[in-house]
């Protein structure tokens, strides 16, 4: 009886994930994913400010003069005399009015002329991965030929199907999640997918080896 109510919950879980993942799927088709400031179509101003400076006091000048709370500050050079103001849109009489409130903080004469635009263009998914790929799929192949030799007498093929197929799983529900709540793909967003998978695949090993003992306890 416990045992069909295990197996119960589990397809209640599977078909719960199924269904994750193809809304998943639909949205990002349809929608995207949405991406932060910092890997979408962005424009970045740089201010020669000429002297020291807080980033804190830029980015609540920042956030005055274009409306919004999604800009990105960061500082330049070693002197802490430049400034880089990302946004995703602006117009001429907000770069007035941001050399104005920068000269109004900090004693400049700075005029619109003065701060340099460029636009920086939206990143693919593939390019952010780009540097990624090579490591795990390194590190991939030297644990699925670790844990196939290590929990061979539980079958080597069932063994490689878990540790491949799982994390694959759990990556799509993840990104799927990330689709569906419109979390923006960020700077944490990679290193996150990549803890989860580590996890997974912790918790595979942690299962084989329970049972490769169950296993020979039953053949002594």
């Amino acid at each position: 009886m416990e045992r069909k109510k295990t197996k119960m919950k589990n397809k209640i879980l599977y078909i719960l994930i199924a269904i994750i993942i193809i809304a998943g799927i639909v949205v990002g088709c349809t929608a995207k994913f949405k991406f932060s400031l910092a890997y979408d179509d962005s424009n970045r101003i740089e201010v020669y400010i000429g002297k020291e400076y807080t980033k804190n006091d830029i980015k609540a000048i920042a956030e005055e003069v274009f409306g919004t709370k999604d800009v990105l500050i960061q500082k330049v050079e070693f002197f802490n005399d430049t400034v880089t103001i990302t946004v995703r849109n602006y117009n001429d009489d907000q770069l007035n009015n941001l050399a104005t409130k920068i000269n109004e903080k900090y004693g400049t004469s700075l005029t619109k002329d003065n701060l340099t635009v460029v636009q920086i263009p939206h990143y693919r998914g593939r390019d952010i991965m780009a540097n990624y790929l090579l490591p795990i799929g390194i590190s991939a192949v030297i644990i699925i030929a670790y844990e196939a030799i290590r929990f061979r007498k539980l079958g080597v093929i069932k063994t490689v199907l878990k540790l491949v197929i799982w994390p694959v799983i759990i990556e799509a529900l993840y990104l799927s999640i990330l689709a569906i709540t419109r979390i923006p793909i960020s700077y944490y967003t990679l290193p996150l997918g990549i803890i989860i998978a580590v996890l997974t695949l912790t918790v595979i090993t942690y299962k084989n080896e329970k049972n490769l003992v169950e296993y020979k306890r039953k053949n002594r």
